[in-house]
């Protein structure tokens, strides 16, 4: 009984950790502006940022869900 708790236990804290990471604040490097969720409100905001500096190389990675 006292191995089923321990298990429990454990993964109920993995989970938790977990959680904190993928939905809890995100920092970037001194100097880097904030990282932000890309949407139909703010893609012009987006435009401009990739657009401020031409010769400087560029990467844009789209993740997709499915």
């Amino acid at each position: 009984m006292k191995k089923r708790a321990a298990l429990l236990a454990a993964t109920a804290i993995l989970l938790l950790l977990a959680a904190v990471y993928l939905w809890g604040p995100s920092s970037v490097p001194p100097g880097q502006e904030p990282l932000v969720t890309l949407s139909s409100a703010n893609f012009g905001e987006f435009e401009n940022a990739f657009d401020r500096d031409a010769e400087v190389p560029r990467l844009v990675l789209l993740f997709s869900p499915t």
